[in-house]
């Protein structure tokens, strides 16, 4: 039998009205599934961002002791601006770091008057570009290394903890993502097949009248793909919904959500992810699930 393009619309659009409450419910359960999919990707995502933006915001402070003479200070600069990770750095004289250790301990005077300018440690801020546990940890040794440096004050031990932090719960996400997707593809066949079931008898009709396999199965995989497509439309929607509704409440709480973003794009390369799937996943159902009634 010839499979006309007209045929497999006019037999799609007959057997999702003829079967409402379960193309409703095969439609939910897609939209349910890929709502939690694409959560656990945009978290994934959301996680990524903060930890590049924790990165950029790491500052070390390289103090010189107060006796080094120019030349030091001098050669510990062009370590700095030779160094391929420093994004940028500051410099305070001895005026401008006692300016600083005054207003610190401004609430402490015996602290604050300890003090004078000339036996304050200069120092260098330095902004990093991308502050990884390894990198930190190496500008710390190389700049505490160097004639004339008193200390280097680096978070590398909180850089470890926090790059570990994140990839704990980004690798989590993505178990989860592939679990979750995983039960999900064999929930949604199962609603499938128990549409199909309810249309046994006609495809063993079409079967004795001399119907192929795929002149039988492909209405029912178009039937699928559009529940596929209605269900990623209806998760992307919750999706954002969930972003507008918990995304301030999680940053606003700080800890590993401090910094935590999404972007435009990611939102929209998640939801083409979910559209896609959902289509898959319903042309891959419906398949599997008509396969089993066309041994007649």
């Amino acid at each position: 039998m010839a499979l006309r393009v007209d045929y497999v619309i006019r037999e799609t659009g007959t057997n999702l009205k003829r079967n409402l409450t379960l193309t409703f419910a095969t439609v939910i359960t897609i939209a349910i599934a890929l709502t939690l999919v694409g959560a656990s990707l945009l978290l994934k995502q959301g996680v990524t961002h903060s930890n590049i933006r924790f990165r950029g915001g790491v500052e070390t402070i390289v103090y010189m002791d107060p006796r080094a003479t120019q030349d030091q200070v001098d050669a510990v600069k062009r370590a700095i601006d030779q160094n391929p990770h420093v994004q940028s750095e500051t410099y305070l004289d001895h005026d401008a770091a006692h300016a600083e250790f005054r207003q610190i301990f401004a609430d402490e005077p015996a602290i604050r008057d300890s003090l004078q300018p000339a036996d304050t440690p200069t120092n260098f801020k330095i902004k990093v570009k991308d502050a990884s546990g390894e990198v930190v940890q190496s500008l710390q040794d190389q700049f505490g290394a160097l004639p004339g440096v008193l200390k280097v004050i680096a978070p590398t031990d909180s850089v470890k903890k926090k790059e570990a932090s994140f990839a704990r719960f980004s690798n989590w996400s993505l178990v989860f993502a592939i679990v979750v997707g995983a039960t999900s593809l064999v929930l949604i066949v199962n609603s499938i097949r128990i549409a199909m079931f309810a249309r046994r008898r006609e495809i063993e009709v079409m079967k004795l009248v001399g119907a192929t396999n795929w002149f039988i199965r492909i209405p029912f995989m178009a039937e699928g793909m559009v529940q596929g497509l209605l269900g990623g439309a209806i998760g992307i929607g919750i999706v954002l919904a969930l972003r507008s509704w918990m995304l301030p409440t999680l940053v606003s709480g700080g800890g590993i959500w401090a910094g935590f973003k999404l972007t435009l794009a990611d939102v929209q390369g998640t939801g083409l992810v979910l559209v896609i799937a959902g289509a898959l996943v319903g042309v891959f159902g419906s398949a599997v699930a008509a396969s089993r009634f066309l041994d007649v």
